[in-house]
């Protein structure tokens, strides 16, 4: 008799199939996700336990200069310091930070030439004064009395003018708004060839204006752009790991200006400073930071910066945070610094880098 052929699956085993299928990959997905969420926990309980061992120090630079901070007097200095945080302490700090190598200034021939370019684009076209071997005095006489102290080498600068003796700015028509007001001042010193990437470009780094009014011989805050009469400019550069930049003058930036309504175009930025001094980024090294509680010793021992007194022989110090010291004058590398802020306005620095890693002047 012939042999009965197989019919294949029947619609019977083909469900069972299915439902067996769906079981099964049901129970893998479920298993995958518990998996899943116990690795994650225990990768993390692993890393909260066992945390990675911190790099040490590359201490590229070798031994390095201390920060030269603007010489003071004891009567530049509050007497007695008290310390009232939030939380009655310090707060915790990494133990090492970057450092970057600061590059100097060559002489070339076109120095000469590059010092005048930049003081004809503020209106100086007269022959400079010499101060001495790499400083030139420009001045003019209008709209207003003018002089630009420029360095020959690094084309840092000084432009000031008698805009506080001239009764016109103080009642000129309304100030510009602040994002104009900054604008202005970049554009100055575009047209002047300076265009540093970490003060102008560079998303991080900070633009602020605060609307002044004059007050005698001085200017102080206006209390709004109607009663303003000049927008203070300041640009810092780029903060380094979310560390701000400091001055010797506190928060004012590397560049300082002062604008006016009175006049348009670049004379309408009545003083400016340029204190810029570029930084070589691809060279960095970290070295060991000094305990906070060792750098509060040095302020009360008076060994301090003060970039601002207040108004006080005692200061209460409120906040401890660490930045960067960027100079008015050259020096070879981008330090950190601890920041001492308490009231009045009082501003204190403390080289944070581990003494052992400073030359002993």
């Amino acid at each position: 008799m012939p042999t009965t052929t197989d019919a294949g699956p029947t619609l019977t085993n083909i469900t069972f199939m299915g439902r067996q299928i769906v079981k099964y990959g049901l129970i893998l997905i479920i298993t995958l996700m518990v998996g899943r969420t116990f690795l994650n926990a225990f990768a993390a309980f692993w890393k909260n336990t066992h945390p990675p061992k911190p790099t040490a120090p590359t201490l590229g630079f070798g031994i390095l200069p201390a920060i030269k901070f603007p010489t003071q007097k004891d009567t530049d200095k509050p007497q007695r310091y008290e310390l009232e945080t939030k939380t009655g302490n310090f707060p915790k700090f990494a133990e090492k930070a970057k450092v970057y190598f600061m590059p100097g200034f060559n002489s070339t021939l076109f120095d000469d030439e590059n010092t005048r370019e930049i003081a004809a684009s503020f209106g100086f076209v007269f022959e400079p004064e010499p101060l001495d071997a790499q400083n030139y005095r420009f001045t003019k006489s209008k709209p207003l009395i003018s002089t630009m102290d420029i360095n020959i080498r690094s084309k840092t600068f000084d432009f000031k003018t008698n805009y506080l003796s001239k009764q016109e700015l103080l009642i000129a028509s309304k100030v510009p708004d602040t994002q104009t007001a900054i604008a202005q001042v970049k554009s100055a010193l575009i047209s002047a060839g300076i265009n540093p990437f970490d003060l102008m470009e560079d998303a991080s780094a900070s633009a602020e204006a605060v609307y002044l009014k004059a007050s005698g011989n001085k200017l102080q805050p206006a209390t709004s752009i109607s009663d303003a009469q000049f927008v203070q400019v300041d640009l810092r550069r780029a903060p380094i790991d979310g560390y701000e930049m400091y001055t010797p003058e506190g928060a004012e930036g590397t560049v300082h200006a002062i604008v006016t309504a009175a006049f348009s175009g670049k004379d309408a930025i009545v003083s400016l400073r340029n204190k810029y001094f570029p930084v070589d980024y691809d060279q960095e090294e970290t070295y060991p930071l000094r305990s906070v509680s060792t750098a509060w010793n040095v302020l009360q021992s008076g060994e301090g910066y003060i970039a601002n007194k207040g108004e006080l022989d005692s200061t209460v110090i409120r906040y401890v945070y660490l930045g960067y010291f960027n100079s008015f004058d050259y020096q070879p590398y981008l330090q950190p610094i601890y920041i001492f802020e308490g009231d009045k306005g009082f501003l204190g620095y403390v080289s944070a880098i581990d003494p052992k890693y400073i030359q002993v002047e």
